[in-house]
């Protein structure tokens, strides 16, 4: 069983999902594919199971809930799972709205350039250079 934090992000990205009112087959592929491998209880399945029939709406989920990490992986896959069919209207104002809760008031360009000054003053290490990955992932959110 995963804890109540990744639940709410899977439940999240079922909501996602659904925004446009269209789940296509390859929306659905992907998340089948990625359901199939996370460890849920059989009450877990069962909501996901209702989510994803009856319909879920982003704001059903407790955002506040998700810890850092699973808050950062839901606007990640609201960006792979929006892009997939095109981003419409609706898809950017969710995806706006999410970033901007879980992002709250971080001065996101400060953060930026700080990671930029760090990676700048360190021994340049290739392709592993774990700034220049930070870097890449702060950006995408943007």
């Amino acid at each position: 069983m995963i804890n109540e934090s990744k639940f709410q992000m899977w439940r999240g990205t079922i909501a996602l999902v659904q925004v446009d009112n269209i789940v296509t087959r390859e929306e659905k592929l992907w998340l089948d594919e990625h359901l199939k491998k996370v460890p849920f209880s059989q009450e877990q399945k069962d909501i996901l199971k209702r989510d994803f029939t009856n319909g879920i709406k982003i704001d059903d989920i407790l955002l506040d809930s998700l810890e850092p990490r699973e808050r950062g992986m839901l606007v990640s896959f609201a960006n792979t799972i929006f892009k997939r069919d095109g981003l419409v209207e609706s898809e950017e104002i969710v995806l706006e709205e999410l970033t901007q809760k879980i992002l709250g008031d971080l001065n996101m360009n400060e953060i930026i350039q700080d990671v930029e000054t760090l990676e700048n003053s360190l021994p340049y290490e290739g392709e592993g250079n774990i700034f220049k990955r930070l870097l890449t992932v702060i950006t995408s959110l943007l």
